[in-house]
């Protein structure tokens, strides 16, 4: 496939600029100055296979082409990470009024390797990503001098936003094509082991969080197009689609309306010209976001038919007791009597292990404490009689809650740190003993092993950002830095800025980890 192929199937259809047709030119040009001056560099940490290098060199014009034309993704990027941070390129400290600084290619360089390479860890201060950078620099501007100010981009996206269908065609482009997010795309349907479908992109652009400083897809495009604050809002709420069962009340074309059975709202739905696949009474399964004052459906919607009133008290039963982290999000009372238990839960276990922190030496130990603990809960808050139809209604054979742990965390023996975060419940990370000795050693000398626990602790998506920072009021910060090669500017703000790159997703909406069943 050739250069111009390529180019062209990262592209909005049916938008061209005057700008655009330079493009591919500079990509075969940029593409021929890497591939030799990768050759050369000390390190072979940034040599990259054929389709790989031309991928960067594409991605590299196309980021050109955005900050030329002041479209404004990259330019959104650098306003965030001002109000995140309180610099537009963190872990940099300074920044250039060059639009191709070199600054700012070496910013984009870290970004792409390591969607490149994910597990690939690169030392903001690297002597050969700052060589490439000075490179690419000095490339850009020369090529991005005199061509015309026009993007086949810029005219896509100033398309009108009257309805959300008119937002999501902008956004499912900027999640799967763009130079920003694509890579980060193709990172998604890998983890999740699947082909690229309807439910996958909704989810990606709706909800997933990347290595940009943690931001989604809807956060960067928020701040992108020419839309009211109230707008930029409510687009940004997508990532909390209202998934529910919904029964139609009533059909008023283009608009219906919508009973939502879990939290007994009623909801006005803009389904245009899909009017006549909706049924009254009917009862389907989806989400909704909203956009100026109207409900749409986002991604696909399952139909269910009539149902009874049992078959409806039943599968709201099943959904209250299966998702409270979605049911939360438009069920206010539900979520109080969440935040209420689970702050009840962090005070009998403060009191009991008197600490939020708990430490074992192993799997089996922890669990036999855990369960001893909600043992002595449950038998201080109920009587004999209601502990009695408590184990009834939950089907339990002994005085407290069934657990079922994975084995690898049982069979676990080195170390099981437990944190009970207040606002969402119980956090579990095992190698805990390699990340309390990597951590007291301040990053010097750290073992790999040390420093592969440090980065899993930073990594996973199961830890929240209380977590860490409750390790580095023990134990300072210096190992988080040193694990990920930030020296030159070791800070607390080096910190910051890689939690938000690794657990975005807890710099949103959050909810207590704690179900009911009514």
């Amino acid at each position: 496939m050739g250069i111009g192929r390529i180019f062209q199937k990262y592209r909005p259809s049916n938008f061209v600029g005057k700008g655009d047709k330079y493009l591919p030119r500079f990509i075969t040009e940029l593409n021929t100055l890497l591939s030799a001056e990768i050759e050369v560099l000390e390190y072979d940490t940034l040599k990259l296979a054929r389709e790989e290098l031309l991928e960067l060199a594409t991605i590299i014009i196309e980021f050109a082409e955005d900050v030329y034309n002041d479209i404004g993704f990259w330019r959104s990027y650098e306003q965030y990470n001002v109000e995140f941070f309180g610099t537009p390129l963190p872990p940099f400290s300074k920044t250039s009024a060059k639009k191709f600084s070199v600054d700012r290619i070496q910013h984009l360089l870290l970004f792409i390797y390591q969607e490149l390479n994910p597990d690939l860890i690169l030392s903001p201060g690297h002597k050969d990503i700052k060589q490439l950078a000075s490179t690419i620099s000095q490339f850009l501007e020369e090529h991005f001098v005199n061509i015309p100010k026009d993007s086949g981009i810029q005219e896509f996206l100033s398309q009108p936003n009257d309805e959300a269908g008119d937002v999501k065609k902008k956004l499912i482009w900027l999640g799967t094509k763009s130079y920003l997010f694509r890579l980060s795309f193709k990172n998604h349907l890998r983890e999740k082991g699947e082909k690229e479908s309807i439910p996958l992109i909704d989810d990606f652009i709706c909800q997933e969080n990347t290595r940009l400083s943690g931001l989604g897809v809807i956060d960067i495009l928020a701040e992108t197009l020419i839309i009211t604050d109230s707008q930029k809002t409510e687009l940004r709420s997508w990532y909390e689609r209202h998934l529910a069962y919904y029964q139609i009340l009533t059909i008023q074309d283009p608009l219906i309306e919508a009973l939502n059975v879990i939290n007994g709202n009623e909801y006005t739905i803009n389904v245009g010209e899909f009017i006549d696949y909706f049924k009254a009474n009917e009862v389907f399964f989806g989400g909704l976001i909203p956009w100026d004052g109207v409900w749409y459906w986002s991604g696909r919607q399952h139909k269910l038919g009539s149902l009874s009133d049992q078959e409806i008290a039943k599968i709201k039963k099943d959904f209250i007791a299966k998702h409270s982290n979605i049911y939360y999000r438009y069920h206010k009372e539900l979520k109080a009597k969440g935040i209420e238990r689970i702050a009840e839960h962090y005070k009998d276990f403060v009191k009991y292990f008197g600490d939020d922190l708990a430490i074992f030496p192993d799997g089996l130990s922890m669990a036999s404490a855990i369960q001893k603990q909600h043992r002595q809960y449950y038998e201080s808050k109920l009587s004999k009689k209601e502990l009695s139809e408590f184990m009834k209604k939950h089907n339990l054979k002994h005085k407290n809650p069934n657990y079922s742990y994975p084995k690898q965390l049982i069979e676990s023996n080195d170390g099981i740190g437990v944190y009970f975060n207040p606002q969402e419940g119980q956090e579990i990370m095992q190698r805990f003993n390699e990340i309390v000795s990597g951590f007291k050693k301040k990053g010097i000398d750290l073992t790999d092993d040390e420093e592969y626990a440090i980065r899993s602790f930073i990594e996973s998506h199961a830890i929240s950002p209380n977590f860490v920072n409750r390790m580095i009021r023990d134990y300072g910060h210096e190992s988080i830095t040193a694990t990920f090669l930030i020296r030159k500017n070791d800070t607390k703000e080096c910190v910051d800025y890689l939690l938000r790159k690794y657990k975005g997703h807890y710099y949103r909406n959050r909810y207590p980890a704690i179900s009911f069943v009514e």
